[in-house]
């Protein structure tokens, strides 16, 4: 092992047939990286990076696989009694980004969107339908002009209508839905609210 600290000297460790002697490296590296090769071994387990020819896109799945096992280590610290294991760990937070990948399309109570006044900030709009587009109840689903920001070019801020865009036209509306969709007012409303492919 190569080393740019350590000296080229021999310690004695114990172990359980007598004392065995070791470069002075290889026992450091014994007793302070125990934790970083735990962390690859479960890192190794069910690893997410996969061949692929740009790095960019393994350091980012490295970065993820190391992110949800510090997370799973919280968990465990946070709950100590509990038995789950890595691999339904991991299977637990592949099914809450599959089925909770609305969450940010339904505005929680304490938002921008309940405050009181003729306009709101836009927030980005959601790749995917709202869940409660079509639930018949028109008055959750009230069109508000959208607010201008110091980034918003023009005088009035525009952004593409959602049912324009499916229908492969590019045109802008001024108006968005509490439930963070861009709409036009009149048809493209109601089509977005009352079919189920508008």
């Amino acid at each position: 092992m190569i080393s740019t600290i350590h000296i080229s000297s021999m310690v004695d460790v114990q172990k359980r047939h007598g004392q065995v002697k070791k470069p002075v490296c290889i026992s450091e590296y014994n007793m302070f990286m125990k934790g970083v090769d735990r962390a690859d071994q479960y890192l190794a387990y069910y690893s997410l990076p996969r061949k692929t020819v740009k790095w960019t896109k393994k350091v980012a799945l490295w970065l993820i696989n190391c992110a949800i096992f510090n997370s799973f280590l919280v968990f465990k610290n946070l709950n100590p009694h509990s038995k789950l294991k890595y691999k339904a760990f991991l299977l637990n937070v592949a099914k809450a980004w599959a089925t909770n990948h609305t969450v940010a399309a339904e505005p929680a109570a304490d938002t921008v969107l309940m405050r009181p006044g003729p306009s709101i900030p836009t927030p980005r709009r959601p790749h995917v339908d709202t869940p409660g587009r079509l639930s018949g109840d028109m008055q959750k689903h009230t069109l508000i002009k959208i607010v201008k920001s110091e980034h918003s070019k023009g005088k009035h801020p525009s952004r593409q209508c959602r049912v324009c865009a499916v229908h492969k036209k590019r045109t802008m509306t001024v108006y968005i839905c509490k439930c963070v969709m861009l709409l036009h007012k009149g048809e493209c409303f109601q089509k977005y609210h009352t079919l189920k492919h508008f």
